[in-house]
C-alpha cells in the first residue's frame, strides 16, 4: 500500500510539472479493386481497409492506439482486424525528472494485437491478442504475455481447421537487456478441444455417401522452460550470449495423463506426460569479440528433432549448426568487408534414412569513396550432400551506382549483375543463370524526374535455354507544388510477352487530407495462355 501511494504521488507530481495535452497521429482509408480475366489462377481482390494510429500525450506521456479494420475479415480465416494500445512511460519520465520507482521502469505495456519477442527458441513471430508488459526496475527484469494466438476455425473444403489457442508466457531475471544478465522464461500454450465442432477431412475421390474421414488436426499443449545468460565483458569488447530451452509437447490433449513412476521418482510432478508426448531441448552459444574496429563472432546452435514451441512456429528443428565470421571497416568506413561460414546437419538421432549436411559461405566487399561510384560485391557458395544426393551452388552478385550533377541536371546511373550456377548429382536439375541490369535517372531543375531501367536475363538448363529482356520508363511531374503524377511503362519479353502500365497521382484535398489514386494494368500472352489484370487503388490519409 505504501508503494502504491508513492507511485501515485510521483505520477501526480509529473502531471503537475509536465506540459499540456497534445494530439498526433495518422489515419487512412485504402480501397483496392482488381479485375482479372484470362488463363490465370489469380483471384480478383476487393478490399477496403481503414487504419487509425492516434497518439495522445497526456501531460507529456504518450499513449498510442493502432486500429486496423479490413473488409476481408472473415471467420473462415485467422483474424485480420487488429487493435493495439501501447504505453511507454519510461521515456516520458526520463525526459522530465530523475526519480527512482517501479512505475518509471515500465519499458512498455501493450493491449490488443501484441508482438512480444523473448527469443528465437521461446516466443518470437507469434501475434498474441491479449496483453504484454515489460519492466526493468533497477536490475530486475520482468516481462509477461497472455492472450489468444489463433482462433477456432471449422474444417471445410476451402479453410484449414484450427483450434482456439491461448498462450501464457513470462520472462524474469537480473540485469539489463543490453548488458550482462540472467533470465528465465516460462511458457504454456494450449488448444481448446471444444472450440470447433468439425475437425474432419475427407480423402479426394471418396464416395459422398460413405466417405472415409480423418482428423485434420488434434488439440495440442506445450510447456516450455528456458534460461538465458549473456555476458558483456571488458566494456563490451567481449560478449557471450547463451540460451538453453526444454519443452514438453502433448500432441493430443484428449489422451489421459500417465501416472509414470519415473515422474514421481525424480520429482518431476510439473510434467504431464501422455502417450502422445514428446520432450526435447535446444541450446545456442554466440561469442563475439569487438576490437580494433573489427568484429569476430561465432555461433553453435542445436535444436532437437522433437523440440517445438507453439510460441515460435518458424523455428526449424532437427538441426545442428556452427559457424563464425568477421566484419571490418577500413579508411573511415569507406571500405567494408565481411566473411562468414556456416555448417549445418539434420538427423540428429538417426531416425531418418540419411543425414544431410549443409555448408554455406559469404564474402562481401563494399567501396564507398567520396566522388567515386559506390560498389558492392558478394560471393556466396553453398553445398548440400547426403548418402543419396548432393548439390552445390555458386552465387556472385555486384552492384554499382553513382550520383552527380551536370549543370542544372542531377544524374544517377546504376549497374547490377548476378551469376548463379547450380549442380546436382542428377544432371536434370542443373542450370546456369545470369542477370544484367542498367538503370538511369535524371532530375531537372523544374519538378520533373525521369527514370529508366532495362536488363537481360538468361537461364540455361540441360536441354533448353530461357531468355528474358525487360525494361521500364517512369516520368514523374509535380504540378502546383503539391500534385504529383507518375507514369510507368514497362514490359518483358521471353517465353511470353508482358506489358505493364501504372499511373499514380497524389494530391491534397483542400486542407482536409491527402489523396492517392492508382491504376495498373498488366497484359500477358505466351505459350501457356494469356490474361489481363486490371487493378484500381485509392487512398485518403491524414496526419496531424
Amino acid at each position: 500500500m505504501k508503494r502504491l501511494g508513492s507511485i501515485c504521488l510521483f505520477l501526480l507530481l509529473a502531471v503537475v510539472t509536465a506540459g499540456p495535452i497534445e494530439f498526433s497521429g495518422s489515419a487512412s482509408i485504402y480501397a483496392d479493386k482488381s479485375f482479372v480475366s484470362g488463363d490465370t489462377l489469380v483471384s480478383p481482390v476487393s478490399d477496403l481497409t481503414f487504419s487509425i494510429n492516434p497518439t495522445v500525450s497526456l501531460w507529456g506521456m504518450p499513449l498510442s492506439l493502432d486500429i486496423l479494420l479490413s473488409s476481408m475479415e472473415s471467420d473462415l480465416r485467422q483474424q485480420l482486424d487488429k487493435f493495439r494500445f501501447f504505453l511507454n512511460p519510461s521515456e516520458w519520465v526520463s525526459g522530465m525528472m530523475n526519480l527512482p520507482g517501479f512505475v518509471f521502469s515500465i519499458k512498455g505495456i501493450e493491449i490488443g494485437a501484441c508482438q512480444p519477442s523473448y527469443s528465437s527458441f521461446t516466443l518470437s513471430g507469434t501475434p498474441v491478442t491479449g496483453g504484454a508488459v515489460e519492466l526493468n526496475p533497477w536490475k530486475v527484469y520482468l516481462a509477461a504475455t497472455a492472450g489468444r494466438t489463433q482462433r477456432g476455425i471449422e474444417a471445410s473444403d476451402s479453410t484449414d481447421a484450427a483450434y482456439s489457442r491461448m498462450l501464457y508466457a513470462g520472462k524474469f531475471g537480473y540485469g539489463d537487456k543490453e548488458a550482462t544478465h540472467f533470465y528465465m522464461t516460462l511458457l504454456y500454450a494450449a488448444d481448446d478441444p471444444n472450440s470447433i465442432a468439425n475437425n474432419m477431412g475427407y480423402l479426394p475421390g471418396d464416395s459422398l455417401t460413405e466417405p472415409d474421414s480423418f482428423e485434420v488436426i488434434t488439440p495440442q499443449e506445450n510447456y516450455l522452460l528456458g534460461m538465458e545468460l549473456n555476458l558483456f565483458l571488458v566494456d563490451g569488447l567481449l560478449t557471450v550470449e547463451s540460451e538453453i530451452s526444454a519443452i514438453e509437447l502433448n500432441r493430443d490433449t484428449r489422451m489421459p495423463v500417465l501416472d509414470a513412476d519415473w515422474v514421481r521418482r525424480w520429482g518431476l510432478g510439473f510434467l504431464h506426460p501422455r502417450w502422445c508426448s514428446q520432450f526435447d531441448f535446444a541450446y545456442a552459444v554466440r561469442p563475439a569479440l569487438n576490437v580494433l574496429d573489427t568484429r569476430i563472432y561465432g555461433e553453435v546452435k542445436m535444436v532437437g528433432p522433437g523440440y517445438h514451441s507453439l510460441g515460435a512456429p518458424s523455428l526449424r528443428n532437427d538441426n545442428f549448426a556452427y559457424g563464425g565470421g568477421i566484419e571490418r571497416d577500413f579508411l573511415d568506413n569507406q571500405v567494408s568487408a565481411s566473411a562468414s561460414c556456416t555448417r549445418e546437419q539434420d538427423n540428429l538421432i538417426g531416425m531418418k534414412l540419411s543425414t544431410t549436411y549443409f555448408t554455406s559461405y559469404a564474402v562481401d566487399l563494399g567501396l564507398n569513396f567520396a566522388s567515386l561510384p559506390y560498389l558492392q560485391m558478394s560471393y556466396s557458395p553453398y553445398s548440400e550432400y547426403s548418402d543419396s544426393t548432393s548439390s552445390k551452388a555458386d552465387v556472385i552478385s555486384a552492384g554499382m551506382d553513382y550520383s552527380f550533377n551536370i549543370g542544372t541536371l542531377s544524374h544517377s546511373p546504376g549497374l547490377s549483375g548476378s551469376y548463379q550456377k547450380y549442380q546436382a548429382s542428377s544432371s536434370e536439375g542443373n542450370y546456369t543463370s545470369f542477370d544484367f541490369g542498367l538503370s538511369y535517372s535524371v532530375g531537372f531543375e523544374f519538378p520533373l524526374s525521369v527514370s529508366a531501367s532495362s536488363g537481360f536475363g538468361q537461364t540455361a538448363y540441360s536441354e533448353e535455354t530461357d531468355r528474358t529482356v525487360y525494361f521500364d520508363v517512369s516520368p514523374s511531374y509535380t504540378l502546383f507544388e503539391s500534385w504529383t503524377n507518375s507514369l510507368t511503362l514497362g514490359g518483358s519479353f521471353g517465353g511470353g510477352t508482358r506489358y505493364d502500365v501504372r499511373l499514380n497521382s497524389s494530391f491534397p484535398v483542400w486542407k482536409i487530407c491527402d489523396a492517392r489514386l492508382g491504376v495498373a494494368d498488366a497484359v500477358y500472352h505466351g505459350t501457356d495462355g494469356k490474361y489481363n489484370d486490371l487493378r484500381l487503388t485509392a487512398e485518403l490519409s491524414r496526419s496531424w
